[in-house]
């Protein structure tokens, strides 16, 4: 996660929100109205549960809950870092599948030599070690939260770090990426800097061969494309700052990567986590775009409907309040009747103090009310907590605990599954 570069004052936005990598505590706005209780066109309204399309259409569309991962596989980590807690998907139906995060140094050790051995064990373990086969929704984390360190690929590839074709860094000698430095070193977070065209066309790359190669299978469900607001964060919020940086070269390069996507993803959802860019134009039109070009909206956090009662809209991200229709930048539109939402609910929405200034840690009956009542979100990727995890000074509550979270989901199940209408 991570928060919204604030122009005029970037120093005081890195004191107060570097380290947390949170994003909607950040944002100040006035406030907004609540997204409106129901939407009719041809006198058909959207506010009530819809009933379920008469057909589909091309794409693979199993809606529901699914768990997601409270864990990175970077380069060099194997399906047993994270097999204990995939392993609680059994017998545990209402849960449909597991939402990973991999790095794109993982899966590409060496220039045009990708390795998806992890990705392959991971997907044939969900289709045959459990009392149902359970799909899979591929994550691609794209940032670190700590410092870059030497021969280090395990977020950027090693080939890109020692290429001056792809742009110089805060470090001399090493490139492709920005992020936090101080006196020419890495000393925090850092993102490949994928507003510059040559870094872009390799990630395309990948994109492409992971389309090929998991495209066809029924049980990938969807390619999930990591917060914009990582890349703005570590491009601009830090002195120096990358001067190849603008939101207009990351919305231009991010809807070549999105074209790309679901070119090699024909009959799979892809899902872009539209957040926060520098300023708010950037992050208004690149959701609208999304809705135009079959892009399913994702989110880093997500507010149980207590907080969207009593708080409104202002605080959730540029993306999530154009796709509600109440952005006041120019997203006054609603784009649900069109569109779908794939959310996240990670562990700050559940456990500890980040949010409490607005409700915040929210229980997971909470989370599915605004999943039904205010994002209409088809797919919800709940961050698995075992219970002994300590997050923001807060212990796990039970509710928040597995098996306790998916007892919650199998009672309540989501209610705007129907296909997406800018769907194929």
């Amino acid at each position: 996660m991570s928060v919204r570069p604030n122009v005029g004052s970037s120093m005081t936005m890195i004191a107060l929100c570097v380290g947390l990598l949170m994003t909607a505590l950040c944002q100040g706005q006035t406030a907004q109205p609540a997204p409106p209780p129901q939407v009719c066109a041809n006198n058909v309204c959207v506010g009530t549960p819809p009933t379920a399309p008469s057909g589909s259409g091309s794409i693979k569309w199993n809606p529901g809950h699914y768990m997601a991962s409270d864990s990175v596989l970077y380069a060099g980590r194997t399906m047993s870092f994270i097999q204990p807690e995939m392993d609680n998907l059994n017998n545990q139906d209402a849960m449909l599948g597991y939402r990973i995060w991999v790095t794109w140094g993982a899966l590409e050790p060496t220039q045009g030599n990708y390795d998806f051995s992890v990705i392959d064990a991971i997907l044939a373990r969900l289709k045959t070690a459990y009392n149902k086969p359970k799909r899979l929704v591929i994550g691609l984390w794209l940032y670190s939260q700590g410092a870059i360190g030497n021969n280090d690929s395990r977020v950027v590839p090693l080939y890109i770090q020692q290429n001056s074709a792809y742009g110089a860094s805060p470090v001399a000698g090493s490139f492709g990426w920005w992020g936090q430095s101080s006196n020419g070193a890495s000393t925090g977070m850092y993102a490949p800097a994928l507003y510059y065209p040559p870094v872009m066309s390799r990630l395309i790359a990948l994109v492409q061969a992971l389309g090929k190669h998991y495209d066809g299978d029924p049980n990938v469900e969807a390619l999930y494309i990591q917060e914009d607001s990582t890349i703005a964060q570590a491009a601009s919020t830090f002195t120096p700052s990358d001067p190849n940086y603008s939101d207009s070269a990351w919305l231009t390069q991010l809807e070549q990567l999105l074209k790309a996507s679901t070119a090699a993803f024909p009959t799979t959802s892809v899902v872009m986590a539209n957040s926060w860019f520098r300023r708010t134009a950037s992050g208004v039109a690149l959701e609208q775009w999304m809705a135009a070009n079959r892009i399913a909206a994702g989110s880093a956090d997500s507010w149980g409907q207590s907080a969207i009662a009593a708080n409104g809209t202002s605080f959730l991200s540029d993306g999530i309040q154009t796709y509600l229709g109440v952005d006041p930048n120019g997203g006054m539109v609603d784009l649900r009747p069109k569109m779908t939402a794939m959310l996240e609910v990670e562990s700050p929405d559940m456990v500890g103090g980040y949010f409490g200034k607005y409700g915040g840690p929210w229980t997971p009956a909470d989370l599915v009310n605004a999943f039904n009542q205010t994002y209409y979100a088809s797919h919800v990727f709940w961050t698995y907590l075992a219970g002994t995890e300590v997050v923001f000074g807060g212990t796990v509550p039970a509710a928040a605990k597995w098996p306790n979270l998916a007892a919650t989901c199998a009672a309540n199940p989501l209610t705007h599954t129907a296909y997406p209408a800018n769907y194929p």
